[in-house]
């Protein structure tokens, strides 16, 4: 695998365990935040419903909003990458005194 390759792989797999973090992320919120926001609000569902229920919406909402997110987060990482990669480069042209 060229360098190349194995950089847009990284980038990749970056960029799908970000969406996986943040879909994750809203699954577990849901499950917590609408079980208690049901029983204070009376809702007339069991716990299981209202967790799974939780899981399934949060989960979708973030998963909406996921792949826009980890895009710029991977887009951030390559600037930063690339910034970094020039200062090197920049520090090593200069003469020593």
């Amino acid at each position: 695998m060229s360098p190349s390759q194995k950089l847009w792989a990284g980038r990749v797999a970056g960029f799908l365990f970000t969406v996986l973090e943040i879909v994750v992320l809203g699954a577990v919120l849901g499950a917590v935040i609408f079980p208690v926001a049901g029983k204070l609000g009376g809702a007339h569902k069991s716990t299981a419903e209202l967790v799974l229920f939780g899981a399934k919406t949060l989960g979708f909402y973030f998963f909406v909003w996921a792949p826009g997110i980890a895009l710029v987060r991977e887009f951030m990482r390559a600037a930063k990458q690339r910034a970094g990669a020039k200062s090197i480069v920049a520090a090593d042209a200069r003469p020593d005194a």
